[in-house]
């Protein structure tokens, strides 16, 4: 689609016969007819003379850049002087094509080759603007990471000050008991005050108790707190069923108490939920509505029999070679009411690949590797329905 602006009726007449088969050419021979039209529809291309009324060519072609930046012009004109020339080097001009018109070699067969520069220049555009947007996007993120662990590790300073604080609240409190207590029995009237005293004993005590909980807790430190298995299930199926809305979908999920003492070698209870929410939210994500998502766990003297476990022979797996296969371990199992993924889905899946994925393998992979654990995902044309398991060193 070409916009060709000229004052001169018969070179319109030339360039549609020339071109007028292959090429949409839409005629204005007003320079400020033109300069409307291109601020409200694209062009692949703009010829454009320089000599004529009410607009120059090339002061037309400076405005219709701040307009549509992407488009590229051909200046078509008699007058190739050397000042004409001159201005158009900082203008987005393919070429200068002299009147009369070239041979075809010279204007034709250049069409193709001026039309995809310019439909270049919108690709790159286009390009250039998601990336921008990416970046703020990411930049945002970021923005969003640094305040919530700032907040976070605020939190756990305040939480720790107060525990602290709740400890001396506590000794005064016994301290002042034992004495009211003590002149109660010889002043009936101090029995009440000693009753409310005991009472906020008793309440600063479980404060405190709860306050330094959290410390011992899987999240008390972030890097450093253990991964708690029943804790840690817990809280990942409460965040995958929140964003998978289970509950909107009639999903359950149905998880077998597991041993509490036991924690994952290598994995904070952060690390933990990073990894196991993708898991139970991709299962969440393919099973049928008005479903039961099953989990299950089993101890393993060694780890690398799971990978050897008949029930597992043709599953994918991932990190065999790095998993630490002598350790002791345990069996994570995810069964959903779904088809399983292809192999090439379950390959494409694990590297990010996969179109349309909902829910990103990134942190579920990146756990694997940190624990020195083993992932394997039943695929067809041997599995008959969706199941992931992880075995993880204990």
């Amino acid at each position: 689609r070409i916009a060709l602006v000229d004052d001169e009726r018969q070179i319109h007449a030339s360039i549609r016969l020339r071109l007028g088969k292959e090429c949409d050419i839409v005629s204005f021979t007003d320079a400020r007819e033109a300069l409307a039209a291109i601020a409200n529809q694209p062009f692949d291309l703009c010829i454009a003379d320089i000599h004529m009324p009410h607009l120059d060519g090339l002061a037309f072609i400076d405005a219709a850049t701040k307009t549509d930046p992407a488009l590229g012009f051909v200046v078509l004109s008699a007058f190739d002087t050397e000042e004409n020339l001159r201005r158009t080097i900082p203008l987005r001009v393919y070429d200068f094509i002299s009147k009369p018109l070239p041979e075809r070699d010279g204007f034709e067969a250049r069409i193709p080759g001026w039309v995809e520069r310019t439909r270049q220049g919108r690709r790159e555009r286009v390009l250039a603007g998601q990336a921008n947007t990416i970046d703020r996007e990411l930049d945002a993120a970021l923005l969003e990471r640094d305040v919530e662990l700032i907040a976070s590790e605020s939190a756990r300073d305040a939480l720790l000050q107060t525990a602290s604080l709740l400890t001396t609240v506590h000794a005064h409190l016994v301290t002042a008991c034992l004495a009211v207590t003590a002149r109660a029995k010889a002043d009936p009237g101090l029995v009440s005050l000693a009753r409310n005293l005991d009472a906020g004993r008793k309440a600063a005590e479980a404060a405190a108790t709860v306050a330094e909980g959290f410390f011992d807790s899987a999240y008390g430190h972030r890097d450093a707190s253990p991964a708690l298995l029943d804790t840690g299930l817990q809280h990942a199926i409460a965040i995958a069923c929140r964003a998978q809305r289970a509950e909107e979908n009639r999903k359950a999920v149905d998880c077998a108490a597991i041993d509490d003492r036991l924690p994952i070698r290598g994995l904070s209870g952060i690390d933990f939920l990073l990894m196991a929410v993708p898991a139970i939210g991709l299962a969440l994500a393919a099973s049928e509505s008005g479903s039961t998502l099953r989990i299950r766990g089993e101890p393993l003297a060694r780890l690398e029999a799971a990978a050897r476990d008949a029930r597992f022979r043709h599953h994918l797996w991932l990190n065999r070679r790095a998993a630490l296969g002598s350790q002791p371990s345990l069996l994570l199992s995810i069964t959903a009411s779904a088809p399983p993924f292809s192999r090439a889905q379950a390959e494409a899946w694990l590297k990010g690949d996969l179109p349309g994925a909902l829910i990103p393998a990134r942190g579920l992979v990146r756990g694997i590797a940190q624990c020195k654990g083993l992932l394997g995902l039943g695929v067809a044309p041997h599995a008959t329905q969706f199941h992931l398991v992880l075995a993880l060193p204990t």
